[in-house]
């Protein structure tokens, strides 16, 4: 009965999500809308998986699901179209962007409502954990950011020769503003990272588990499973695949990174150096 009901109140924020989509964030027809039911579900799926996981509830849960999926599914995926050219304008992506914002305010608590995270029930009291210094909140904040720089460009670099002869017919930017770019959007991810990584309350490996998997559903799976009108479908299965894994080697590489320790058991033992990044 549990898992039956689970599955209810999946179907039941997909066809949310898929009206919002409808009427508000990219307006589309009713069949437009039938077709982009899997790919939501999956934003669906990734999203449950980590309010399943953390320990927040009500409106800093929403916090949690909003950052992910405004900032993961919808700004960092519209500013890399616009910044390649490949179709959206930048009117277009203001538009799309301002929508995609006030639907994330809107689907978000409704996801926590559906899933019946508002109240959880009570949990084994958390352990302390160890504390960090501004210093090394900063340095894993910089790490955490070079590291999705490297992984973005590392992975750019295996799947080019599958879609050169697209790009060769786009005025590309200047490699400078690609940098800066990647550097904007690694900022956005470790953002994500936190909000998750808060709730997780010092368990690194569930941390690394929700980032590993919410990453490449909600950055690549999702929003290239279907065909559109600026990727022809070998370029967009071929970023697919490469966003899928690159973000999953970074979501857990980050989930490590950014989470703080659970601190040991009380008993003589002091707690490690806050400016450990250990």
């Amino acid at each position: 009965m549990k898992a039956f009901g689970l599955t209810l109140r999946i179907a039941g924020a997909t066809l949310v999500l898929v009206a919002l989509q409808v009427v508000w964030t990219h307006p589309r027809s009713l069949a437009q809308g039938a077709l982009s039911v899997l790919p939501n579900l999956l934003v669906v799926l990734a999203l449950a998986l980590v309010a399943a996981s953390t320990r927040h509830q009500g409106w800093k849960l929403a916090g949690t699901l909003f950052v992910l999926y405004f900032g993961i599914n919808q700004l960092n995926t519209l500013d890399e179209a616009l910044l390649f050219n490949v179709g959206v304008n930048a009117s277009q992506a203001i538009r799309m962007m301002g929508s995609g914002f006030l639907a994330s305010l809107i689907f978000a608590p409704l996801l926590v409502l559906i899933l019946g995270c508002w109240e959880k029930k009570p949990q084994e009291e958390a352990k302390p954990l160890v504390p960090h210094s501004a210093a090394s909140r900063v340095g894993r904040i910089l790490l955490a950011d070079l590291l999705y720089v490297l992984c973005y460009f590392v992975a750019g670099m295996i799947v080019f020769p599958f879609v050169k002869d697209f790009y060769a017919g786009i005025n590309l930017p200047a490699p400078a503003s690609i940098l800066e770019m990647q550097v904007f959007r690694g900022l956005v991810y470790v953002a994500a990272g936190l909000a998750v990584a808060d709730g997780m309350k010092g368990d690194r490996g569930r941390t690394a588990v929700a980032l590993g998997l919410s990453f490449p559903i909600l950055a690549g799976v999702a929003p290239l499973l279907l065909p559109n009108p600026y990727l022809p479908d070998h370029v967009r299965l071929a970023h697919g695949l490469e966003i899928g894994i690159s973000n999953l080697v970074y979501g857990v590489l980050l989930g490590y990174l950014i989470t703080r320790k659970a601190a040991p058991a009380t008993g003589g033992g002091r707690i490690e150096s806050a400016e450990s990044l250990s």
